[in-house]
């Protein structure tokens, strides 16, 4: 890796553990890495998760206040979840979003079709990890991921871009 290359470990840990647990190990907490890649985002961000929980997440809370802030400074969102999810944001007065689904999944809604989750932010910067955008996700299970800076983050971009190009998702239209 480069000197701009960097890897954290990001974790959710569920209380009474989080924050102690997170520091002890001089680990990130994933509520806060996602918050700070959407609020810094510059023209960009794509998100990722198959599961998705009205109230938590994209839906109300930091993440939800972070990323109309962003969309409304022109930040433009890429929200990436299974058809059942993405019905349950309310995102449709919020400018620069397109939703996308896994095109097996609008094929067939009993497919999941991805179980990838993901954060890009700007191609710079990338969460990968196991939780979901959900309230357990984000506050009560044991999670992990790895916050990515570098050309790790821009693969994952131009990964993203090359699963549209070829079809694997499809973007739908806001309800």
């Amino acid at each position: 890796m480069s000197t701009l290359d960097s890897a954290e470990l990001v974790i959710t840990a569920p209380p009474p553990f989080g924050a102690a647990l997170a520091h002890r190990t001089g680990c990130r907490i994933t509520l806060g890495v996602l918050t700070q890649l959407i609020a810094e985002a510059k023209t960009r961000v794509v998100i990722a998760a198959p599961y998705l929980q009205p109230g938590y997440g994209l839906s109300n809370g930091p993440m939800a206040s972070a990323l109309h802030a962003a969309a409304h400074r022109g930040v433009h969102f890429e929200i990436v979840s299974t058809g059942q999810s993405l019905r349950s944001l309310t995102l449709t007065s919020t400018p620069h979003v397109s939703l996308y689904c896994p095109k097996s999944n609008l094929d067939n809604e009993l497919l999941l079709g991805c179980h990838a989750k993901f954060c890009v932010a700007d191609g710079t910067a990338a969460y990968v990890g196991s939780a979901n955008l959900t309230g357990p996700g984000l506050t009560e299970h044991l999670e992990m991921g790895i916050l990515l800076k570098g050309r790790l983050a821009k693969q994952i971009a131009e990964f993203w871009d090359y699963c549209v190009q070829i079809g694997l998702f499809i973007e739908v239209a806001q309800q």
